[in-house]
């Protein structure tokens, strides 16, 4: 299943970024991305990087700054943004950063895809310094993509992905030892969403 996935968005990957941008996707990042902002400390690593979209708003911001993807073809077009930033291409399940610890991760449009949260969470609180923070950015309802460049990719897209209520985001976090700290919410279009979701290590002494 993880194979698939990558291939999808090594094939779709520059109509994945034409289709974020045109539809709004990226303006409600952008938005998202100020109101979590305040929470967020470095040094920082974006887990789902895509095409960087995110990544140049903190770089923006930041100087400490790691982005990932498990798409090469994703990070090629990181790579075109002229970051000077240090990229992985690593499986967000499994992933090791021998020697690197974060005070913030962030993703967006990533948890959907994530078929063992528990490992994930482990090995997310793993990067993570002590009172580390973890930022989830996604969208709901989760909507087939319709555009001109993605609609020859949606239906093996929406075959692929697990939506699930943010509610259920939350629950899934606290259940691996996060506490939730605060939800943002704007609007993408009229149908559908985009939230950020602030949590906490849940540290006991």
């Amino acid at each position: 299943m993880k194979k698939v996935i990558r291939d999808l968005y090594d094939i779709c990957s520059s109509d994945y970024d034409k289709h974020m941008e045109l539809t709004g996707h990226y303006l409600a990042q952008n938005k998202i991305y100020n109101k979590v902002l305040p929470h967020m400390e470095e040094p920082i690593i974006d887990l789902a990087s895509g095409s960087g979209y995110l990544l140049s708003l903190l770089c923006k911001d930041f100087s400490l700054v790691v982005g990932n993807d498990f798409s090469k073809e994703m990070i090629e077009l990181v790579k075109k943004r002229n970051l000077s930033i240090p990229l992985t291409n690593k499986d967000v399940e499994s992933l090791v950063l021998k020697d690197l610890k974060f005070n913030t991760i962030i993703c967006c449009n990533l948890f959907y895809y994530i078929k063992n949260y528990k490992k994930s969470i482990k090995n997310w609180g793993d990067l993570l310094n002590k009172k580390g923070k973890i930022i989830l950015i996604e969208e709901f309802p989760f909507i087939k993509p319709k555009s001109e460049e993605m609609d020859k990719h949606s239906k093996e897209l929406m075959e692929l992905v697990n939506p699930i209520s943010i509610e259920a985001i939350i629950d899934i976090m606290k259940d691996g030892d996060f506490k939730f700290i605060k939800k943002y919410k704007t609007s993408i279009d009229k149908k559908h969403s985009l939230f950020g979701l602030v949590f906490d290590q849940n540290i006991k002494n």
